[in-house]
């Protein structure tokens, strides 16, 4: 068996403009940097242990007082 090296793939949405939740599946749509459309898929149960919605309003606060200086 021949080791396969893992490439880390980064998309970036700039503009989201679908949201769906089914079952256990989190679909987020946009474009991407490119302007192409993109659809992320991800498992609801995980993003939700994952996220940390306090500390990100508490980072999105603290960006929009820096621009706001």
């Amino acid at each position: 068996m021949k080791n396969k090296e893992i490439q880390m793939k980064w998309k970036n949405i700039h503009d989201i403009e679908t949201f769906q939740c089914h079952r256990n599946e989190v679909y987020l749509g946009g474009k991407d940097e490119l302007g192409e459309n993109i659809t992320i898929v991800l498992n609801t149960m995980e993003l939700l242990e994952w996220l940390d919605i306090k500390g990100m309003k508490e980072q999105l606060i603290k960006y929009i007082k820096e621009l706001n200086e």
